[in-house]
């Protein structure tokens, strides 16, 4: 599991244009994967008496409100539909979940995770079932009014008659919700304030379920996520799953799970903690942390805390606590920094003027790039620091006099090239033009991959492990 959450965080896109849509992976079997996104934009609940079903816009969770627990959510890889929900129903016989969608009727088995599609003209706006007879069938509304479709076919027929008031199992609509509970939107001023944003950022109360014959009721919200009240306390619960916008940005891998970022082009800027075991998320957000960086180009995980690269220096922080920020008024050649590696008692920062090292107490030692080299990647061994560079690959140390380019590179072109991204595989040093890789064993020669782009696109990052190296 620890493996596929930290290689399949699938980011979305954030320039404007055509949905991208994730794909069946022909090397990844479900149960192989978990795709995580941002799932704080709930458009419909759901609720049986063990799980509760989150419609969201960008896949569907799933919670088992008794366990406590969250399982792998469900996306559009997975078939989720893409367009949006407008309602949400739990069917009684088999603990399956019915989607009306602004296109048609889809159902989701949860224990294979399989969706089926009936696809009516005008799409659905409402379901509802029979109490009294829920094998039956399930009645739904569209743009020809209510329409009953019997469980086995593929295609809805006119309904004749629904059943009476007393008998429907349908969705609770929000206002109906809050009318019934009206504590909540009493308390909504302080359920609904996100402590990244003004208080005055409109959030809003969008669907509701309530657990049956229970004093359990949840509310989904327009950002963020899911509201568990307890009734009979008048208690609120926030239940946080999923990343803090849509974009994961930068990854890095930490104790017991991994850090994404996502900057100011995001959508919504901040941290998110994941854990191994996707049942544990905190948020770090741009309120907090310092609003003063709008991207992010490089995370690190040091001791107990994150180290950022972004264009206002290197941000430092334990997660919880106040944020340190080093630039140039502390010694930093630039103040964009692109780059950063672990170093002897501190890290490397490489920046688009030269190379820094920074101690864990902060101070800071820099070497200005007069060759012009153009720092891209870092990867650091012991005092050592191997550094893609514009004009090759080049090798610096903390008691040296700056960024260098060996001698052993000249006789090898690939060298010379722009090096995107550099890494270390046990002991052995991985490097990446944007279209082929190359490898130096312990004392070994260089061996150069044979050219990659036409293959698997052009090369973006490196990161390696004990046993290989993961090509981005």
């Amino acid at each position: 599991m620890r493996l596929a959450l930290l290689s399949l965080l699938v980011a979305a896109t954030v320039e404007p244009g055509p949905a991208v849509h994730a794909q069946r992976s022909r090397y990844w079997r479900p149960d192989e994967r978990v795709v995580i996104t941002d799932y704080s934009q709930v458009d419909a609940l759901a609720a049986t008496s063990t799980l509760l079903f989150v419609a969201t816009r960008n896949g569907l969770a799933v919670y088992d409100h008794r366990g406590r627990t969250w399982a792998q959510p469900v996306t559009i890889a997975d078939g989720y539909p893409t367009t949006p929900v407008n309602a949400a129903l739990a069917d009684p016989i088999d603990e399956s979940l019915w989607l009306a969608t602004v296109t048609g009727l889809v159902h989701y088995r949860p224990h294979s995770r399989e969706f089926e599609s009936a696809i009516p003209s005008g799409g659905v706006t409402e379901l509802m079932l029979d109490a009294d007879d829920p094998f039956r069938g399930i009645y739904l509304r569209g743009a020809f009014g209510w329409q009953f479709l019997a469980r086995g076919s593929i295609a809805p027929m006119p309904a004749d008659r629904l059943p009476a008031p007393g008998r429907r199992i349908g969705t609770l609509p929000i206002s109906e919700a809050l009318a019934r509970y009206p504590q909540a939107q009493a308390m909504s001023a302080g359920i609904l304030t996100d402590p990244g944003r003004s208080p005055s950022f409109g959030y809003r109360f969008t669907s509701a379920a309530v657990v049956p014959e229970t004093e359990q009721v949840f509310f989904g919200t327009s950002g963020l996520g899911v509201v568990r009240m307890d009734v009979l306390v008048t208690r609120f619960e926030r239940l946080p799953f999923g990343l803090l916008g849509a974009v994961a940005r930068r990854i890095v891998a930490v104790p017991d799970g991994v850090w994404v970022g996502a900057d100011q082009g995001s959508g919504r800027p901040g941290f998110t903690f994941i854990a191994d075991d996707l049942q544990q998320f905190r948020y770090e957000d741009f309120g907090r942390t310092g609003r003063g960086f709008r991207v992010i180009y490089d995370l690190l995980w040091r001791g107990r805390e994150l180290w950022v690269a972004t264009d206002q220096g290197v941000a430092n922080f334990e997660p919880g606590e106040p944020v340190r920020i080093i630039g140039t008024a502390e010694g930093l050649p630039d103040a964009t920094v692109v780059a950063l590696a672990q170093g002897p008692g501190g890290i490397w920062a490489g920046t688009r003027r030269g190379l820094a090292h920074i101690a864990d107490d902060g101070s800071v030692i820099a070497w200005d790039d007069q060759m012009g080299l153009g720092i891209l990647a870092l990867a650091g061994a012991g005092d050592t620091v191997w550094v893609g560079t514009a004009a090759g690959l080049g090798v610096a140390t903390s008691s040296g006099e700056g960024v260098m380019l060996p001698a052993e590179s000249a006789g090898e072109p690939v060298l010379r090239r722009p090096i995107v991204a550099v890494t270390l595989s046990a002991d052995t040093v991985v490097i990446a033009t944007d279209d082929r890789i190359a490898w130096r064993p312990p004392g070994g020669a260089w061996v150069v991959e044979r050219v990659l782009a036409s293959q698997i696109g052009r090369i973006t990052s490196l990161a390696g492990d004990p046993g290989g190296t993961w090509v981005g």
